[in-house]
């Protein structure tokens, strides 16, 4: 891991200076070059090792779903961050994995259970986005009202899809008698709700004891 990282950052060096019309590797629009081609591939690496890990355990589509929404939750919510890219995206994948294992638990239960379940994620995750959301962290510290209140109203759209989702799925499967909740509704409330989770305290200390431990095991 600690090779991927070497080389996406020499990556980003060599493309940004061969886009940086000022050729100063000092200069503002460098740095700027440098960050945006550096988190275009470390998301593309995150991707793929996504998709591979999820063929792998024959879990691909739920945490496709699971680590899409909660990325988009974590862009506009905030919330602690690992030491580093590399353990960000091990704990992120082992905390979809999670989640993934409890999906597939919980979608083989009766509908109404299903429900229930579903709907007592969605208050709580409403809670918690209404008391914190979004967090601060070192590396945006959200000083501007402006961008919070944007953030904040990105976080409440993508809780918004969700909730017309699993509302309609449910008229849906009571109109044409079939008590089945779509995978993709579970999948997107448990990636909502992993992000949700992650801006609480417990679950800011799980997120730093990954990276404790993904630290001791050097990775």
């Amino acid at each position: 891991m600690n090779q991927i990282s070497s080389l996406t950052e020499n990556l980003s060096s060599k493309f940004a200076f061969y886009l940086c019309q000022s050729k100063d590797k000092s200069s503002e629009e460098f740095a700027i070059l440098k960050y945006g081609i550096f988190t275009f591939l470390h998301i593309s690496i995150a991707t793929i090792i996504t998709i591979v890990f999820g063929i792998l355990t024959n879990t691909l589509f739920e945490m496709i779903v699971i680590s899409l929404i909660g990325a988009l939750m974590k862009r506009n919510s905030g919330g602690v961050h690992c030491s580093s890219p590399n353990r960000c995206l091990l704990a992120g994948i082992i905390v979809a994995y999670i989640f993934t294992l409890i999906g597939k638990s919980v979608i083989d239960m009766k509908h109404e259970y299903i429900y229930i379940i579903c709907a007592i994620a969605l208050i709580h995750s409403f809670i918690i986005l209404y008391k914190k959301c979004p967090v601060p962290c070192e590396n945006k510290p959200l000083k501007k009202e402006e961008t919070r209140k944007r953030l904040r109203k990105n976080a409440f759209s993508i809780y918004s899809i969700c909730i017309i989702l699993f509302i309609s799925n449910i008229l849906l499967n009571s109109i044409y008698f079939i008590y089945n909740l779509n995978s993709i509704v579970l999948y997107m409330i448990l990636g909502l709700y992993v992000q949700a989770l992650s801006l609480t305290n417990i679950g800011s200390e799980f997120i730093l004891f990954l990276d404790k431990a993904l630290l001791k095991l050097k990775i």
